[in-house]
C-alpha cells in the first residue's frame, strides 16, 4: 500500500470516547514565550512542517513549508471565485491564513487562536503584508478563544481546517474539537486536518512511553490522537466523504532540517543571544530532538492529513 495515496477509512474505535477538559493555561504561556522563537524555522512564522513534492528542493525549507499550505488549500475545495468563509482552528500568528488570502481573493477568513500574543503578532504581520507583500488581509480576522467552544454562529463557515493544532485539544479521540467543527459547518462543509496521530496497531513500549509523555509535556499537549477513535468520532458526528493520507515521507525532508535550524539557533539565540532561556524555549528545542524517535515507522506517531465533508441532515 502506498502511504502517500488518499486511502478510505478503514479504522473503527471500540473504546468509548472520554469527556474532555478545559484547555490549560499553560499553552498560552508556552507560546508566548517560545513562540517568538519560530522565527528561526520560518521567516513567514509558518508554525508547522513542510510538504514535499518530488522534483522540489528538500534543502530549501520555506517553499516546502508554503507547500503544506497550499496542500490544506487543495482539500478544503474552495473555488478561487467563491465568496466563502473560512476557519483556521488554532491559527498560530496567521501565516496559512496570509497564504490562503491571494489565492482565495472573495473570501473571508477567520482565525482562532487561545493565546493572546499570538494575536498581536498575527495583527503586525498582517499589517506587514498589507504594505510590503500587498495581500488583502483586511479580509483575515482574528479571534482570541477556545476553539473547542466559541462564540461563533452554528453552521456559519463553509471550510474549517487545523494544522498542527488539533494536538492541543483534548482526548484522544478530540471529541469537543470534532463537535465543534461540525457545529460551526454549514452541510457540505470541509474539515481538514493535518497533524501526528497514534497508530493504535503500534503501542508505546519501554523507553518510547517517557519519551512520548516528555514530548506532549514539551509542547502543552494533553495526548495526540489515536487515529482509530479521531476517525470514529468523525463518523458519530455525521462526517462524510472521509480520507486519511498518510503523508510521513512528505514531511520527513523538512524534519531533516531540525538539528541544522537548532544548532543554529543555539549558537545565536544562547551562546551569543541576549534573550533568557526559560524553561519553555528549552522545551520547544528539545520536543523537535525527541519527535524522530517516536515517528513512524518504527514509532507509534504518523503524521496524516485527514478529510471529511459535513453531511447533509
Amino acid at each position: 500500500m502506498n502511504t502517500l495515496e488518499t486511502q478510505p477509512v478503514l479504522e473503527t474505535a471500540t473504546e468509548p470516547i472520554a469527556p474532555a477538559a478545559v484547555p490549560s493555561p499553560a499553552l498560552d504561556e508556552y507560546y508566548s514565550e517560545a513562540g517568538p522563537d519560530y522565527a528561526a524555522w520560518s521567516a513567514a512564522y509558518n508554525m508547522h512542517f513542510g510538504y514535499f513534492r518530488w522534483g522540489a528542493n528538500p534543502f530549501h525549507r520555506e517553499p516546502m513549508l508554503e507547500r503544506m499550505n497550499l496542500e490544506i488549500l487543495d482539500r478544503l475545495r474552495i473555488p478561487a471565485a467563491t465568496p466563502a468563509h473560512i476557519l483556521d482552528m488554532g491559527c498560530g500568528v496567521g501565516a496559512t491564513l496570509r497564504s490562503l488570502a491571494p489565492r482565495l481573493p472573495h473570501a473571508t477568513l477567520t482565525g482562532i487562536t487561545i493565546v493572546p500574543w499570538q494575536i498581536e503578532r498575527a495583527t503586525q504581520l498582517n499589517q506587514t503584508a498589507r504594505g510590503a507583500e500587498r495581500i488583502d488581509t483586511a479580509r483575515i480576522h482574528l479571534v482570541q478563544g477556545d476553539y473547542e467552544q466559541t462564540a461563533f454562529d452554528s453552521a456559519s463557515f463553509d471550510a474549517a481546517y487545523a494544522l498542527e493544532s488539533s494536538c492541543h485539544a483534548h482526548g484522544r479521540d478530540k471529541a469537543l474539537f470534532l463537535a465543534e467543527a461540525h457545529r460551526l459547518l454549514r452541510p457540505g462543509g470541509r474539515l481538514v486536518v493535518a497533524d501526528g496521530f497514534l497508530r493504535r496497531d503500534l503501542a508505546l513500549i519501554g523507553p518510547q512511553r517517557a519519551l512520548y509523555r516528555r514530548l506532549c509535556e514539551c509542547w502543552v499537549i494533553e495526548t495526540f490522537a489515536e487515529l482509530s477513535l479521531f476517525l470514529h468520532t468523525l463518523t458519530s458526528l455525521n462526517f462524510t466523504d472521509i480520507k486519511v493520507e498518510r503523508a510521513q515521507l512528505r514531511v520527513a525532508p523538512s524534519t531533516f532540517h531540525i538539528p541544522i535550524v537548532t544548532a543554529k539557533f543555539l549558537l545565536t539565540d544562547v551562546v551569543f543571544g541576549k534573550r533568557r532561556m526559560t524553561r519553555a524555549r528549552w522545551n520547544n528545542i528539545l520536543a523537535p530532538v525527541i519527535l524522530p524517535l517516536l515517528g513512524a515507522p518504527l514509532g507509534p506517531l504518523e503524521y496524516c492529513i485527514v478529510s471529511a465533508t459535513k453531511g447533509h441532515a
